[in-house]
């Protein structure tokens, strides 16, 4: 499995390091596409009603249980990062921690996976779905992840994403204090 992991990872990071502009590119959304959700999810907050900011608390509820399992994972079992193998070109410095499975990449899947739940946020997560798989591939292009830590990620989104939807009701409180709050604050504001 390794092996194939790396022969996947040298696949694709075999053009980093040729084209000054595509990498730049792909180091932008390796680097920006969580931020890109963040930016998309607020912006849907403030244009949506309070069924949609439900499903938005709950996507962003899955994230958080998302990387809080990856942190466990990294606590049992370490992975090294391609770099630390010495393995293809690696564009954008990083800290040499476990690699698997990939934060960013869990971030942007949980959010993606949890709206695809809901029938009205369907499309918009599609959308951020291409970006999460997109960011995804740029993780490994840019050097510091393999495919399986992609992979990863993408089942982690999925798990957390269901965890969430599945205890949605027992939840309820909390979304409307949720809701509630940023209503307040936000009358403040205006």
């Amino acid at each position: 499995m390794e092996q194939l992991n790396s022969q996947l990872f040298l696949a694709i990071n075999q053009f980093a390091g040729q084209n000054q502009f595509i990498d730049y590119i792909f180091m932008f959304f390796a680097e920006a596409m969580p931020y890109l959700f963040i930016i998309l999810v607020i912006v849907q907050w403030f244009r949506c009603d309070e069924q949609t900011k439900r499903y938005l608390i709950g996507a962003t509820l899955a994230s958080v249980v998302g990387i809080a399992i990856n942190t466990l994972i990294a606590q049992v079992y370490f992975h090294p990062r391609p770099f630390m193998n010495d393995l293809g070109t690696t564009l954008v410095a990083h800290t040499p921690n476990s690699s698997f499975p990939s934060d960013h990449t869990t971030f942007m899947f949980c959010i993606a996976f949890s709206l695809l739940c809901h029938q009205v946020t369907k499309k918009f997560a599609l959308g951020l779905t291409v970006f999460a798989i997109i960011g995804g591939l740029s993780r490994v292009y840019i050097g510091v992840h393999y495919p399986f830590d992609i992979a990863a990620a993408s089942v982690m989104g999925v798990l957390s994403a269901l965890l969430v939807h599945t205890v949605r009701y027992k939840l309820a409180g909390i979304y409307n204090l949720m809701i509630a709050i940023s209503a307040r604050l936000t009358n403040r504001l205006l």
